[in-house]
């Protein structure tokens, strides 16, 4: 018995604990191994019997990013021994293996518990905290949270209704307007909301704007592709290639199908990862 050196499981725990706040921590709270029940109130429903809910009560959380009023937003399973993953509410393993019957069970019930509520909770292991090139710190979590959290933003500024004025019109000019050309001004009003959303809460997004911009690079082509050698249930996929008026160059992300709360469609994910790789490339011709 005694005191131990360190709050943290590892030292790769650590690093992406440091590698979150890093990001995050200007903006939210970041915590660490806080009680599972801290965050979710099980009910009845959503476990099979007393033993889940004791399994429940002696759990932890490894990683909580919550907002300034400590109301958490996003929820993080540190996978560094397997090195897994979840598409919805199953976990996986990267070599197609189902590991540990005990430990998938385990894992599965807290994304049970979490997406029964429609929260956001992700099993990442090391390979979503590596920084995405020598140059760019970012990673596949920042990623990740920053879907989340623009969705978040996202659903509610548009939760608290269209105002005509915010487009420029009166009420009553809007309502003298055909359906056809209401219904062009609130899907813009849509739009503008979920770009202004990603600029503002997703870091991803704001380096490929930044870098765009230096890199006069405003031309690109996406393919979505498949080497055969992934499980297209688990996993997505994307190519991108940008261009400048000199030069051109591609890069290729494979990514674990979350289907995540607030995550649904980690394409879009894919896509922003990919698109930086590449003006990331670009930038070092």
């Amino acid at each position: 018995m005694g005191v131990r050196k360190t709050v943290f499981g590892s030292r790769m725990e650590r690093g992406c604990f440091q590698k979150l706040n890093e990001t995050w921590g200007k903006h939210y709270h970041i915590y660490h191994n806080l009680p599972f029940l801290n965050v979710f109130a099980a009910r009845t429903d959503m476990v099979d019997d007393s033993e889940e809910y004791e399994q429940l009560k002696k759990t932890s959380i490894d990683f909580i990013v919550c907002d300034k009023k400590d109301t958490p937003l996003v929820c993080i399973e540190f996978d560094g021994l397997q090195n897994g993953f979840n598409v919805g509410s199953n976990y996986h393993l990267r070599n197609g293996s189902s590991g540990k019957k005990g430990r998938r069970a385990f894992i599965e019930l807290k994304l049970r518990v979490a997406h029964g509520y429609n929260f956001p909770y992700l099993v990442l292991g090391s390979e979503e905290f590596r920084g995405l090139s020598d140059a760019v710190r970012l990673t596949i979590a920042d990623g990740l949270i920053g879907e989340v959290m623009s969705l978040r933003a996202t659903n509610k500024r548009i939760g608290e209704g269209f105002d005509p004025s915010q487009c420029g019109y009166s009420t009553e000019e809007f309502d003298a307007l055909s359906e056809a050309e209401r219904s062009d001004i609130i899907s813009n009003w849509v739009t503008t909301i979920e770009l202004e959303s990603d600029y503002e809460h997703n870091p991803i997004v704001r380096e490929i704007s930044r870098l765009s911009n230096e890199l006069h690079a405003h031309h690109d082509t996406m393919t979505f592709l498949n080497d055969g050698k992934r499980d297209r249930e688990k996993w997505v996929w994307v190519e991108f290639e940008v261009r400048n008026h000199c030069d051109k160059a591609t890069a290729k992300v494979y990514l674990p199908d979350f289907k995540t709360p607030y995550c649904h469609c980690t394409v879009h994910v894919a896509i922003e990862i990919a698109h930086l790789l590449a003006l990331e490339q670009l930038r070092n011709k």
